[in-house]
């Protein structure tokens, strides 16, 4: 009979992911909160499909086992780099999460819930923890930049197994006759200890594989990484009971951080097991709350989360910006997204069955407040989350450059090293291996391919600059990005002149290299003819030559206001240079020679282009 109960939630739980990909991928509806509301629908209190109560030490290590693989997925998304940069932040958001978040969320349950104060810090140790099964989702959906990006990702990471030993620690300590801080104390310490040196061990072998097994298949490495996790969970779990979380976080961040060949496999592997992993976790513990419990929450409940989320939340993240570089739009954003997850959904039963005997009916009741604070955090924060971005000025400025040949890396190369977020996309292994070493982010794919575009989020990129040697190849991408992903800012290096014309059309902004380089040699030389013209004009007249890149300005020149105070003496496109008058019409890429005063000049570039222009010839 226990076969075909588990047959039948697994079933319907496979229904309710399949199913919630498909809506929260049309709709406003965030993945987690679809499923929760499937377990709710599907559990004792619905159509009583997913029995619970029959299935309990099923349950108990499917999902101990999906929560831990969930934390590993989301760590494998952490780069060095940036937590190096982040890390006071991070450091901050942590370690204040673990005190500001459970006082304040013990004190609203103690008034408001009349939760015994044990009961109350159990429970605002439970909702300390964010996690990526809520994040990932979230931040896939939303447009944000990659710094706020980074330092939500690291949160719910991070703070998962730290927050759930120190539930655990508390639990420890009030089930305890009498008070010795001690015993509890070592019994963290001794989790950290195992959980960080098996999480280092698994990470060691998966490097050793990767660097002794040649010509790796992107099937064999994925399939690989993930039984490494789940071999290192298993062992540190058999070591010490909730240490390998820790090991998983460690193992995580260090594998997303190794040179591993077929990474965009094992990548996308993670993410398919990932989805059915969250689906899993939410259906099967959703289906054994009672709808009653929830109900009887009403309005304490929603007070308690009101308090967690205008009061706990910015609290903290005041704390944990000073002196961290954080500006207030930042800050409004981070202390307004904060959604909770599995791990406090999974840790709850514990809690509950393990303090039952001391908490009577306040454990159902612990359970169910949790899952509100879950479901009120996702179902409100993901509505508001994208536009409080948009809001706050918030939203990601990355510039995708296609082809890392020399010309794509040393363009990426300029650009990173002015701090902007640059992602490369390639196709050819060496070239994608050459550009990690300089330190790039690369995502190994072809930028014609729709599916790739997608995944790049190319309708959300500040640019898209197409420097691969292949014309066909970039004039079908630079259409599918001006009409099927709307973005506005594109440039294309030309390899053959006579493609120049066909870009033109499309709207972007095309670059000869042979023209450049012939332009600037003629600059070059006639540099001196246009200082002695200068000299017997005025001290305070230059000359710039400006490339237009601005949609707006592709009509008659006496037509744009901002050529006014002016005299545009020359207009080069491709290998044709006219003698303009005030009914030439200027074209996307166009170089536009101009004379004028300096503000009068930096008044036309703003009109003409839309992209930092070079350097004057003469000043």
């Amino acid at each position: 009979m226990e076969i075909d109960v588990a047959l039948r939630a697994a079933a319907a739980i496979a229904g309710a992911a399949a199913l919630g990909q498909i809506i929260s991928r049309r709709f406003p509806i965030p993945l987690p909160l679809f499923l929760l509301a499937a377990g709710l629908l599907l559990g004792r209190d619905g159509l009583n499909i997913v029995r619970s109560h029959e299935l309990e030490d099923l349950i108990r290590i499917v999902v101990v086992l999906a929560v831990a693989l969930i934390v590993f997925e989301g760590g494998t998304a952490l780069r060095l780099a940036s937590l190096r940069t982040l890390a006071p932040v991070v450091r901050n958001i942590i370690v204040l999460g673990l005190l500001v978040t459970p006082t304040v969320g013990a004190f609203a349950a103690w008034v408001f819930l009349d939760f015994d104060w044990r009961m109350a810090f159990l429970f605002g140790a439970l909702v300390s923890v964010t996690g990526p099964s809520v994040l990932t989702p979230l931040l896939r959906s939303i447009r944000v930049d990659d710094r706020l990006r980074d330092i939500l990702a690291s949160e719910g990471v991070i703070i998962d197994p730290f927050g759930a030993l120190l539930t655990l620690f508390l639990l420890e300590i009030v089930l305890a006759e009498t008070l010795h801080v001690a015993g509890p104390t070592w019994w963290v310490i001794e989790r950290l200890l195992i959980g960080l040196a098996v999480g280092a061990g698994g990470a060691f072998v998966v490097w050793l594989l990767s660097r002794t097994v040649k010509r790796l298949g992107g099937r064999e490495m994925a399939l690989f990484v993930i039984g490494a996790a789940v071999a290192a969970f298993a062992l540190a779990e058999s070591l010490a009971h909730e240490s390998g979380l820790v090991a998983m976080v460690l193992m995580a961040i260090a594998i997303g951080n190794l040179r591993l060949p077929q990474r965009e496999r094992v990548d996308d592997l993670q993410e398919s097991v990932t989805v059915w992993l969250i689906a899993s976790v939410y259906v099967l513990l959703a289906a054994g709350i009672s709808i009653d419990d929830l109900t009887g929450l009403w309005p304490e409940g929603l007070i308690v989360v009101a308090i967690l989320a205008l009061v706990g939340r910015p609290l903290l993240i005041m704390l944990a910006s000073i002196r961290s570089g954080l500006n207030w739009r930042e800050q409004a954003f981070l202390s307004a997204v904060a959604p909770r997850g599995v791990v406090a959904a999974s840790l709850a039963g514990v809690v509950a069955v393990e303090a039952s005997s001391l908490a009577g009916s306040d454990a159902s009741r612990l359970v169910a407040m949790v899952f509100v604070v879950i479901l009120l955090t996702i179902g409100i924060q993901s509505a508001y989350a994208g536009t409080l971005a948009r809001l706050l000025r918030v939203q990601p400025m990355t510039t995708v450059i296609a082809g890392a040949g020399e010309v794509g890396r040393r363009v990426a190369t300029l650009i990173a090293g002015s701090g902007e977020p640059v992602l490369v996309v390639e196709t050819d292994e060496d070239a994608v291996m050459q550009a990690r070493e300089e330190g790039l982010e690369v995502l190994i794919g072809d930028i014609s391919d729709t599916a790739v575009l997608e995944k790049i989020r190319l309708n959300e990129a500040k640019a898209l600059l197409l420097a691969t040697p292949d014309d066909a190849r970039n004039l079908l991408a630079a259409q599918l990005a001006r009409s099927k992903f709307n973005c506005e800012s594109v440039f294309v290096r030309v390899n053959d002149v006579a493609n120049i014309e066909a870009f033109q059309k499309l709207g972007v902004v095309p670059v000869s290299q042979s023209e450049a380089v012939a332009s600037e040699l003629a600059r070059m030389v006639a540099g001196p003819m246009f200082q002695d013209v200068l000299a017997q004009v005025a001290e305070d007249v230059t000359v710039a030559r400006v490339v237009v890149t601005s949609a707006a300005a592709q009509r008659e020149i006496q037509a744009i206001p901002e050529l006014r105070g002016t005299l545009v003496v020359l207009v080069t496109r491709g290998s044709d240079s006219v003698i303009p008058n005030g009914r030439t019409e200027l074209r996307l890429g166009d170089i536009v020679t101009i004379f004028g005063s300096l503000q009068d000049l930096a008044i036309a570039r703003g009109g003409l282009s839309v992209v930092p222009d070079p350097e004057p010839i003469i000043s």
